[in-house]
């Protein structure tokens, strides 16, 4: 560690002191990193609310809506510059506009550097829970401000006293006083928020959360743990932990497995042809298995489920092997597909579309993750101008960056790669991404139908 005060003979130089020097820059730092997080999202609700009366900036005609389409172009201008996703972009303001609205006093801590955004969200967020209800009457009205103005008081003074656990406790207990509606009531409403969001990891994994009541989360957790159980005293040779069968079953009620239901959804993976030859995939002499395997055995390129990464050559293999599972196709997209329909049809065939979600994986425009699955398919020079509806002149963009190239001043460009830059009415221009293995060089497309059908419950 670096000696402190080591040229000024009449300050003492125990550890404590040292520590306690170093404890304080900590501190410091700390406000200050609160300071300018504050700072920064104010510039951020400064930048969209001077789009918002200047909608001219970004868009071509200023109708009713060109305030709001303003706005959405504001937050991708800010998000390309920021290097961050949009709805990022979009929930830091949705926090820093409620605050500075409802709750002053706390957002002037935060300006200072003494509340974390971090709590100042978490505030803003019981604010909105007592919000008054569209059509509320005045009585109402006055009551959600009272409610405001009582969680901003209390935050203004907890922050400075309590730990952040503590805080958020406390804040729990006051909205649960102040929240006029009955518990079932607020039962109701949450209910409608009820969803299942997914986070791809790395190494091939996701999780999977569902947002559902608790009693029926607590019948799924019991039949889980009986089940995995019962099926751990069935099989005395059975290796896998309770904790894995949990998971497995989890996974085989959603798929549906064994049962006749089935909804099926199109996936799509990619997958080099010297995976399915079998070459270069055991060790130097053609045994199997990876452990010893010199990096020059590998194949140089891997599978990949489009839009979402790379697979493992054992995991690609299965799936063109377990046909009990998938149905699978493989095709020749250069020889078996019509990819040019030149004037013909305006919008893109089926096979053009599938191509593309195999080429891109995602929404073309830099920076964004959304999948070509979900995307709209935009003709590079315009139908209307004379665009042809060929694979060279097509591109995947997801619905919002669709709408914001022909009703914004932004400028799309493509690449020779195929990827979509952009310049935005401020003048800032994307980056490109750095090269990386395309899906559709020298490999098989594999159009993978999982018999996904509903759980059994």
């Amino acid at each position: 560690m670096e000696q402190f005060f080591d040229d000024v003979d009449d300050r003492p130089r125990d550890a404590a002191f040292t520590l306690e020097s170093a404890l304080d820059d900590l501190q410091c730092a700390d406000i200050d990193l609160n300071r300018y997080a504050a700072r920064r999202a104010a510039q951020m609700a400064d930048a969209v609310a001077l789009a918002r009366h200047n909608p001219e900036v970004y868009v071509h005609e200023c109708g009713t809506d060109a305030a709001d389409q303003a706005e959405r172009a504001a937050v991708f201008d800010i998000a390309l510059r920021l290097k961050r996703s949009e709805d990022d972009v979009r929930a830091e303001l949705s926090v820093v506009q409620a605050a500075m609205r409802q709750l002053p006093n706390l957002w002037h801590h935060a300006r200072d550097g003494f509340v974390s955004m971090y709590l100042v969200s978490r505030a803003v967020s019981a604010v909105q829970r007592l919000r008054a209800p569209a059509n509320a009457t005045p009585e109402q009205q006055d009551a959600a401000r009272e409610a405001a103005r009582r969680i901003d008081e209390a935050m203004s003074e907890w922050v400075f006293s309590c730990s952040p656990a503590n805080v958020l406790r406390r804040l729990r207990r006051l909205v649960d006083r102040l929240d006029p509606e009955p518990a079932e009531v607020r039962h109701t409403r949450a209910l409608a928020d009820r969803r299942v969001c997914f986070d791809h990891q790395d190494h091939q994994m996701s999780w999977i959360n569902a947002y559902i009541p608790t009693s029926e989360a607590i019948a799924a957790d019991r039949r889980l743990t009986a089940t995995a159980k019962q099926v751990k005293k069935n099989d005395p040779c059975e290796a896998r932990t309770i904790a894995q069968i949990r998971a497995d079953l989890f996974s085989e009620w959603l798929r549906g497995v064994g049962t006749d239901r089935a909804a099926q959804t199109k996936i799509f993976v990619t997958v080099p042809v010297q995976l399915l030859d079998g070459e270069r995939v055991g060790g130097a002499n053609g045994t199997e298995g990876t452990e010893g395997v010199d990096a020059a055995d590998l194949p140089a390129q891997s599978a990949e489920i489009v839009g979402h990464g790379p697979i493992d050559p054992l995991t690609a293999k299965q799936l063109f092997l377990d046909i009990g599972v998938f149905r699978r196709v493989v095709v020749d997209p250069i020889r078996s597909v019509v990819i040019d329909m030149d004037r013909r049809r305006r919008h893109a065939t089926q096979a053009q579309r599938d191509w593309l979600i195999l080429q891109h994986g995602t929404c073309a425009v830099d920076g964004c993750t959304r999948l070509a699955l979900d995307a709209d398919i935009d003709h590079d020079t315009p139908w209307a101008r004379g665009g042809k509806t060929n694979l060279d002149d097509l591109r995947p963009l997801c619905p919002r960056h669709h709408v914001d190239r022909h009703r914004t001043r932004a400028i799309y460009r493509s690449r020779p790669d195929g990827t979509v830059e952009v310049t935005t009415p401020t003048g800032f221009r994307s980056t490109a991404p750095p090269p990386e293995f395309r899906a559709t060089d020298d490999v098989t497309a594999a159009s993978v139908v999982p018999d996904l059908v509903a759980p059994p419950f």
